[in-house]
C-alpha cells in the first residue's frame, strides 16, 4: 500500500518518530497499530518519502508499507488520527515500491510574509546560482549527513502579494536546507550579502552558519516518481479537510487583522 497525507506541523516535533515527543510518524504508527495494519515497521518494509523538521507542514507526504488489510481506506486511518493530520489518497503500487527510494525529487514551497524591504530581482538572480549539483554543507544542519552533495533541479522566487513565494525542487534535501537557502536569499535581498558571498558558500571557500528561516512557512509540496503509484483520492475526505482548513483560515485571518490594528495603536 501507499498513502498520501497532509498535515499541519505546528504541534509536532517533525515527521520522524522520536522518543518522548509528539511527531507525525508517532501518530501514524499509533493509528496503524489500532487498525492492525502491521506489527513491525521493518517486516512491513515501511518507508516515508520525506522527513520534515519541527513545525514544517506537508501537502503531499507519501508513505508505503506491506499489509494484509486489502479493505484499507483513508477514512479508516483518519478516524484514529488527530484532525491536523489526514490521509486523503491511497494506492496499490507494484510490490517492490518504496516511498523514499523510488522518489526522484521532492518539491518544497516556502511562504514569506516580508516585514522589510527586499530586492526581489537580486533574490531571483541569486536563486539561479543554487540550481545544479553543489555541496550544500553551508546550507544544512552540520555533521548529520554522510554527503552534502545535492542537485537542485528548479528554484523560483516570485511575489504573490503580500507574500514572497520560494519554490524549490531537488533530488533530496538536507535537514534545514530549504529554510537556510531562504535565509541566504533574504540576506542578498536586504543588501547584506552579494552574489560572490553566495558563490563562496557553494564552493566551500569559507564556512558560515546561516540561521534557518522560521519553520511555519515551509510546506512539503509534492513528491515526484518516475512511475506514479496510482493514487486514488477520497473525495469525502477532501471535502471534510477543506471544511476544517477553512475554519482554521477564518480564525487565523481574524487574528492577523487584530494584530494589524494593534500595531497601529
Amino acid at each position: 500500500m501507499a498513502l498520501k497525507l497532509g498535515y499541519l506541523g505546528t504541534n509536532y516535533h517533525g515527521f520522524q518518530i522520536q522518543p518522548d515527543v509528539a511527531t507525525i510518524e508517532s501518530e501514524l504508527f499509533r493509528a496503524f497499530q489500532r487498525i492492525g495494519l502491521f506489527e513491525d515497521r521493518r517486516s512491513a518494509c515501511y518507508s516515508a518519502a520525506g522527513r520534515t523538521d519541527k513545525g514544517v507542514h506537508a501537502l503531499a507526504q507519501v508513505v508505503s508499507f506491506e499489509t494484509s488489510r486489502p479493505d484499507l481506506t483513508p477514512r479508516m486511518i483518519n478516524g484514529m488520527l488527530p484532525d491536523d493530520i489526514w490521509v486523503y489518497a491511497i494506492a496499490r503500487p507494484r510490490p517492490e515500491f518504496d516511498a523514499r527510494r523510488d522518489a526522484v525529487s521532492r518539491k518544497y514551497r516556502y511562504f514569506l510574509y516580508p516585514h522589510e524591504d527586499l530586492d526581489l530581482s537580486r533574490m531571483q538572480e541569486a536563486s539561479e546560482l543554487l540550481i545544479g549539483v553543489h555541496n550544500f554543507y553551508n546550507f544544512a544542519q552540520r555533521h548529520e549527513a554522510s554527503s552534502y552533495i545535492r542537485e537542485i533541479m528548479h528554484m523560483e522566487v516570485r511575489i504573490e502579494d503580500p507574500f514572497i513565494i520560494f519554490d524549490v525542487e531537488a533530488n533530496s534535501f538536507l535537514r534545514k536546507m530549504v529554510r537556510k537557502l531562504v535565509s541566504a536569499l533574504c540576506m542578498v535581498g536586504r543588501g547584506e550579502r552579494d552574489m560572490m558571498w553566495l558563490k563562496s558558500l557553494l564552493e566551500l571557500r569559507h564556512e558560515e552558519g546561516i540561521a534557518p528561516a522560521p519553520a511555519h512557512g515551509l510546506v512539503l509540496w509534492d513528491v515526484v516518481y518516475n512511475e506514479e503509484p496510482g493514487f486514488v483520492l477520497d473525495e469525502y475526505v477532501m471535502n471534510r479537510i477543506e471544511e476544517r482548513l477553512k475554519h482554521d483560515l477564518c480564525f487565523h485571518a481574524t487574528i492577523a487583522r487584530v494584530l494589524q490594528e494593534l500595531i497601529r495603536i
